[in-house]
């Protein structure tokens, strides 16, 4: 249900947002990411087989691919928000770290590929913010290009 929410809610954030569901949301991504992500999950629990009934994501990679959808459109939509752009860039970072079997899925999803290739303040606001005494803003550059060097790194080993 928070996922078909989700898919409400980012459908309006042209026009308006919710902080406080969107931290809601982020919270519930954090919890997902540490209960069913990663090499020691089966892959035959119940809850992909109802999220593919439901959602039609099908495996560990969708599930995937909808995360870093997510967190693109929180750093777009909401690159002026410290609360949401630092837990946003936190689930980058966690994803980033998980297990070497999902970050090498992770890496070669559209998505995160666009994130490499397109790390400006064009596409994420939040590296265009040019307040130098604000050493969240500088954190949050930290940490988001701490994880991108991460998912480079993985085709390296």
């Amino acid at each position: 249900r928070v996922l078909q929410l989700m898919n409400l809610t980012d459908s309006w954030l042209a026009q308006a947002g919710n902080e406080k569901l969107e931290l809601a949301m982020l919270s519930f991504f954090e919890q997902f990411r540490k209960i069913y992500i990663g090499d020691q999950v089966q892959k035959s629990s119940k809850l992909y087989r109802r999220l593919s009934e439901v959602l039609g994501l099908n495996d560990e990679t969708m599930v995937l691919s909808v995360f870093i959808g997510k967190i693109i459109t929180n750093l777009k939509y909401w690159g002026r928000c410290e609360p949401i752009t630092s837990k946003t860039l936190q689930l980058l970072n966690d994803l980033s770290i998980g297990y070497p079997f999902s970050v090498r899925k992770l890496v070669k999803l559209s998505a995160v590929q666009f994130m490499l290739n397109n790390h400006t303040s064009e596409h994420f606001s939040f590296l265009g913010i040019n307040n130098q005494s604000n050493l969240t803003d500088m954190r949050c550059r930290t940490t988001f290009y701490t994880a991108l060097g991460r998912l480079l790194m993985v085709d390296l080993g």
